[in-house]
């Protein structure tokens, strides 16, 4: 659009060059003046430099015959690259954003076309610059762009140009060369955010710095909830639009070229090592601890392009699906980074794995494939994001849950200022959460996750029953718990308890997630794992995984609706009815030596345990498997190994025994505490310390009071549940005197005069329901009074029983509105009372009994002698069967016990019954003797 002629019409477009034509004494171009001619205009333009050079590039291309105008396609990426290297001689361009502009808005071909000529141009010049350093300045100013970027306001222009960018393969090496990060410099993971690549990640609604306040959400607790659901509907649109262009970014990197794949794997293992602290379980407790490594939204939007790229293994639609999946190496965690062996994960091989095993499994071929890695990547990602924001929710509604309590003890103290400070508090929480939850629920992502989580489970189960990833579910090594697979011992937990969390996630925020698909595989791996410590090590993966397993089930489960999806999987499995058999596996087994964990920690295991047992005793299927579980152990009951359900029953007496006792003994604190807070003793109290101190104590004895509480209440349920059908296991020798007691001691706690101590203000508030618990142990009395061995062993307890127990009870019955289990607990009652009768007559014949005669256990007179081997101790058959229930060791040295191993002492036992027989006939020629 230059001319040196200077006889043009007015109207003429073009730019009539007049110094520079009086210099030369030209009218037309040659290619010297045509360079000078250009960088003379470019220097005074007014207009973009950029889009003038753009709009010569497409009028040199509409030229049919461009043999006349050779030079000028030269001329135009000469100046383009002056400008962009020496911006300075421009001072009134925007070059650089003028650049990113042009490619933002590509027209056709062209502009791709114009981006590859012109980087041709800089790799064909001799002793010049390289790409890396002519877009240098383009880069830096993009990385600005995309970490500025709104995720409602504002364009995307950095995306779409990068976008293009991508594309090129030597400009793809220049953008991942430039995030590759100086390892020997950088130390914390937030530096990744400060790449160009990672300013890909930063756009979301979950604030970078944790505990600030969001553009989002702005004070939830003032709007209507149709308010945060419109938020959330544009915070998902506008997510899964901006992660579809990264996602396709990194799909150009990944296919530009064997070394561009190779950087980018290099940066996502960096990223992903630099912030492994995100992963660890401190971390979700402590948010300050999270300040050094990449944010929240950095991570889940890392997650949502990751898993997008493992499409091609994942998808339900695509039948090659499942062998690409079965080309995924587990042995790749056993790897360390090395020169072309395609591992990028830093200390990957350092991570606890599934099973233990000291010659870990070798590559099957090297180096390990893209999709190997992407699977491990994708998995940690999902660690370090979605997984860990999940964590931080969980924590937030505890935190929630004790400033509502500490919000309702200020407002009804008055305390307005304080309200205030607790309210705008609270508002700051939710707002975070709510932010943590849409980002979580994108619907793409979401679908997406599941798909990932699916495939992952059939991987994980093809690993360890040595199967095709398609063949899971109807293999039949599935049942058998003691196969296993070294595959296992490389397989990093992180891979299985994404599994978990997934599933424990979508059931309670989004549990038409889980209705959507076939859930038969996810039931295999809890079948497969769950049950097996020969598959899965850690004893506390192996208990979450009924967190899991309750998760599966239906959430409506307790209303009267048609069978679901849900149900007809625990019923229609080919597996199915292994899952009695599992859940009281790992129930027993979480308290056994070498596979136990911490002793208040268990109970924490036990809730969704109980979820999941209510679930599968409402089917007549799995009911019948409770009842052959149970008349399995009635038949072994004094097996060397105790039998599984008596295990299970002897555990379910042993916490109920504690949890009540627990409980009531919090509630009986509760009370003191409230006595000294209505007498005026607590509030004279100077604030401070002491005040604050007995604040905090009151707020924790009623933390532990709830949940002792809580817990406690579930037990009985499912002791008062069992009961309905399964009697013989309660009422054998082994058990019936523990079982007795226990009901006993409680119900006299909770209706006889010791039931003042518990009654505080607000039951509710402290999860303490006793009409329920009176109930629940009364049903139980009725459920077992059958068996004359029950009423006896009622009737011999000493410490709680007495005559007027029963009438107690029914009083309190009466009053809770129970009147209908009046009439079954009188007949108890009856047949208690006749059969203490008789065995206090019996226990007088016998009270003068020799000591070799008595249990030095139980300081009863044994009926059955036996010698334990190691101590040579004689005891009661009943005693140290019940004792190696719970501790299998001699009692009184500690030594290994079993069953097997005890010998009778048939001589003694003919002894004691012989002295009994003789003690009765002396007492009834006594009796038959006239007065």
């Amino acid at each position: 659009m230059l001319t040196l002629k200077p006889n043009r019409k007015k109207d003429c477009p073009l730019y009539y060059m007049q110094d520079l034509a009086g210099a030369l004494k030209l009218e037309c171009f040659d290619q010297t003046a045509l360079d000078q001619a250009v960088l003379e205009y470019a220097v005074g333009l007014q207009d973009s430099l950029v889009n003038y050079l753009f709009q010569c590039f497409e009028r040199y291309h509409s030229i049919g015959n461009k043999s006349r105008v050779s030079g000028v396609h030269k001329t135009i990426f000469v100046n383009l690259d002056l400008a962009l290297s020496q911006p300075e001689l421009f001072p009134k361009q925007n070059l650089h954003e003028d650049f990113i502009q042009l490619l933002a808005f590509p027209i056709e071909e062209t502009t791709s076309k114009f981006l590859e000529d012109f980087i041709k141009h800089i790799l064909e010049q001799e002793n010049s610059s390289s790409v890396a350093e002519v877009f240098e300045p383009v880069l830096l100013c993009l990385k600005t762009k995309l970490a500025s970027m709104h995720l409602l306001v504002g364009n995307q222009n950095g995306l779409d140009a990068m976008l293009v960018m991508s594309k090129n393969p030597a400009l793809a090496k220049a953008i991942v060369l430039s995030s590759i990060l100086d390892e020997s410099s950088v130390k914390v993971g937030r530096q990744c955010e400060d790449t160009l690549l990672g300013s890909l990640f930063l756009c979301s609604c979950i604030p970078r710095v944790p505990g600030t306040t969001s553009d989002f959400f702005d004070r939830p607790s003032r709007s209507p909830p149709s308010v945060h659901v419109t938020t959330e509907g544009n915070i998902w649109a506008a997510s899964e639009r901006i992660m579809d262009k990264t996602y396709k970014i990194f799909y150009n990197l990944f296919k530009s070229s064997p070394e561009v794949q190779d950087l980018t794997r290099k940066w996502l293992g960096q990223v992903l090592a630099l912030n492994k602290a995100r992963g660890q379980m401190w971390a979700q407790h402590d948010t300050t601890a999270l300040v050094d490594c990449a944010s929240d939204g950095f991570m889940t939007n890392l997650g949502a392009v990751l898993l997008q790229l493992c499409r091609p293994f994942c998808s339900q639609d695509d039948p090659k699906a499942y062998d690409r999946l079965s080309k995924i190496d587990a042995s790749f965690c056993a790897a360390k980074v090395t020169d072309g062996n395609g591992v990028h994960i830093a200390d990957l091989h350092k991570e606890t794995c599934l099973i233990t095993q000291e010659n870990r499994p070798m590559a099957r071929t090297l180096p390990y494939s893209f999709s190997t890695e992407l699977f491990f990547l994708t998995h940690r990602a999902l660690e370090l994001g979605a997984k860990a924001v999940h964590s931080q929710m969980l924590q937030m509604s505890q935190n929630f849950s004790r400033l509502q309590r500490a919000y309702q003890d200020a407002e009804q103290s008055g305390q307005t200022p304080v309200v205030q400070q607790i309210q705008e508090r609270m508002d700051v929480m939710m707002s975070s959460y709510l932010c943590f939850k849409a980002v979580l629920l994108v619907p793409e992502w979401l679908k997406l996750h599941f798909e990932f989580i699916l495939a992952t489970s059939k991987w994980l189960c093809a690993s360890a029953l040595g199967t095709h990833p398609s063949n899971v579910t109807s293999s039949e090594l599935s049942s058998n718990k003691e196969q296993t697979s070294e595959l296992l011992s490389c397989i990093p937990e992180f891979c299985l308890s994404n599994v978990m969390d997934f599933v424990v996630f979508a059931n309670r925020f989004s549990p038409t997630t889980l209705d959507r698909s076939k859930l038969d595989d996810l039931l295999t791996l809890v079948l497969v794992f769950m049950g097996s410590p020969n598959r899965l090590k850690n004893p506390h993966m192996r208990a979450a995984m009924a967190e899991m397993l309750d998760g599966l089930m239906p959430p409506d489960r307790g209303q009267a609706s048609p069978p679901s999806s849900r149900t007809k999987l625990f019923v229609e499995h080919p597996r199915s009815k292994d899952v009695v058999r599992t859940l009281l596996h790992v129930f027993a087994s979480i308290e056994m030596t070498g596979q136990g964990v911490a002793f208040e920690q268990k109970f924490n295991y036990r809730r969704p345990m109980y979820a999941a047992m209510k679930f599968l005793w409402s089917l007549k299927f799995h009911r019948r498997q409770f009842k052959l579980l149970a008349a399995e152990a009635e038949a072994n009951m004094e097996a060397a190994q105790p039998p599984l359900f008596l295990q299970f029953v002897n555990l379910l007496i042993n916490d109920a025994i504690y949890l009540l006792d627990e409980g009531l003994s919090y509630m009986a604190q509760l009370k003191e505490q409230q006595i000294q807070r209505s007498d005026g003793s607590w509030p004279n109290v100077a604030a401070g310390p002491q005040r604050h101190q007995r604040e905090a104590t009151y707020q924790h004895i009623t933390m532990l009071a709830r949940f002792h509480n809580l817990m406690g209440r579930e037990t009985i349920r499912i002791l008062d549940m069992m009961t309905t059908e399964v009697k013989g296991v309660f009422v054998h020798s082994a058990m019936v005197d523990r079982v007795a007691s226990m009901l006993n001691y409680f119900l006299l706690h909770l209706v006889g005069p010791k039931k003042r101590d518990f009654k505080v203000k607000d039951f509710g508030d402290y999860e303490f329901d006793p009409a329920e618990l009176v109930s629940c142990i009364c049903q139980i009395y009725c459920h077992l009074s059958d068996a004359d061995e029950f009423c006896t062993a009622v009737s011999q307890d000493g410490r709680s029983y007495s005559s007027q127990l029963f009438e107690l009870a029914e009083d309190v019955l009466s009053r809770i509105g129970r009147g209908a289990l009046i009439g079954d607990l009188r007949l108890v009652a009856e047949k208690v009372a006749k059969l203490a009768t008789a065995q206090a007559s019996d226990e007088d014949l016998i009270s003068a009994a020799p000591d070799e005669f008595l249990d030095p256990i139980m300081s009863s007179v044994m009926m059955n002698p036996v010698i334990l081997p190691s101590s040579r101790v004689t005891v009661d058959r009943s005693t140290i069967a019940r004792h190696l229930l719970s501790d299998q060791s001699d009692p009184f040295n500690r030594s290994p016990l079993t069953m097997e191993e005890i010998l009778p002492d048939d001589e003694l036992r003919k002894k004691i019954h012989q002295w009994i027989s003789e003690v009765k006939k002396k007492a009834v020629l006594r009796d038959d003797r006239p007065t």
